[in-house]
């Protein structure tokens, strides 16, 4: 694993976390990793707080790389990076006060993936605390620097349970200019569309049906539309999406692969038809995840998978100190 790891020069902070961590481990404790909470309630268990652990450690805008603790607000990331016209390329979701080791830990990432790609792959380098108490440094500050296992995007989405993350590097891009276009259609016509224009030329940054409507947005230069024109909000709406539900309505998320048929009670389609969102009593097809008004973590992993979980919660947490979610 392409890793250093140093008993000095950690700052105050993580000498703290390391210290609540071993001492939990010998009271056979566990800890429960939050931020702001945004996305998961805290259950009663003594947690690691990194509210309060802010605030952009290094920033390079020449070299398109900036380095925050993982507290920092998305807020506040992306006002930092605003000033010298940049962005965070995987268009993370604000549950309200998010931070960005929230965002982290749950992987998550807006409009723009299909097309820009996944938080992991604009993840550099992480410094965390592992369930020994152990301070570990993966990856670094420069876009070519790995090694071996990536560990570092590895545990993107680990959700909290295999270690505390306390910084991020992360590799930003140029910000960008977006327009957004709707067009009244079908949800089937609308799917069909929607993969139809992600293999042309057009730059692309979102594409989605809600509420009778096809909506796309582009960046940069390119052709007139043959589309009403409207203002980028929409995208707000949908991420995160948190609509208002009827007493007892239960919201999924369904992944779908590509443009698979429409599902009944579907209120919204994103990620070029690979993302919907429906109102069910059931899971209404394979790979549903219940939404609540918190984060639901996903319990679909296939064997090989979980089995990969298995083992890397073995390495970096021998003694179950993380709370699993």
């Amino acid at each position: 694993m392409n890793h250093s790891c140093s008993h000095t020069h950690y700052d105050a902070f993580t000498q703290q976390v390391s210290e609540q961590i071993k001492q939990a481990v010998a009271e056979q404790r566990t800890l429960q990793i939050s931020g702001n909470q945004s996305k998961v309630p805290l259950n009663g268990d003594e947690q690691i707080d990194l509210a309060a652990h802010s605030g952009v450690i290094a920033y390079e805008p020449s070299e398109l790389v900036i380095t925050v603790k993982a507290g920092t607000k998305l807020t506040e990331l992306k006002e930092v990076l605003a000033e010298r016209n940049q962005m965070l390329g995987f268009e993370p979701p604000d549950y309200g006060d998010s931070t960005i080791g929230g965002t982290y830990a749950c992987a998550l990432t807006g409009p723009s993936r299909p097309f820009r790609g996944v938080l992991r792959d604009f993840v550099l380098g992480t410094k965390m605390v592992d369930g020994r108490g152990q301070p570990l440094t993966f990856g670094g500050q420069m876009i070519k620097n790995v090694a071996g296992y990536d560990v570092s995007r590895m545990m993107a989405g680990s959700k909290g349970s295999m270690a505390v993350i306390t910084e991020l590097s992360l590799k930003v891009i140029p910000l960008v200019e977006e327009h957004t276009y709707y067009k009244e259609m079908h949800e089937d016509e609308a799917i069909i569309l929607m993969n139809q224009m992600a293999g042309t030329t057009l730059p692309l940054s979102g594409c989605a049906y809600y509420e009778g409507r096809f909506y796309y947005r582009v960046y940069g230069e390119h052709p007139h539309q043959d589309a009403t024109p409207c203002d980028n909000s929409v995208w707000l709406t949908l991420n995160p999406f948190k609509p208002k539900l009827a007493p007892g309505q239960k919201l999924w998320r369904v992944d779908t692969e590509g443009p698979a048929p429409s599902i009944p009670n579907t209120l919204a389609v994103g990620m070029c038809g690979q993302r919907r969102w429906v109102v069910s009593d059931e899971p209404p097809a394979p790979y549903s995840t219940q939404w609540q008004s918190y984060f639901a973590p996903r319990h679909n992993d296939t064997q090989e998978v979980a089995k990969i979980k298995k083992g890397l919660k073995q390495v970096f947490d021998p003694h179950n100190v993380f709370k699993n979610l």
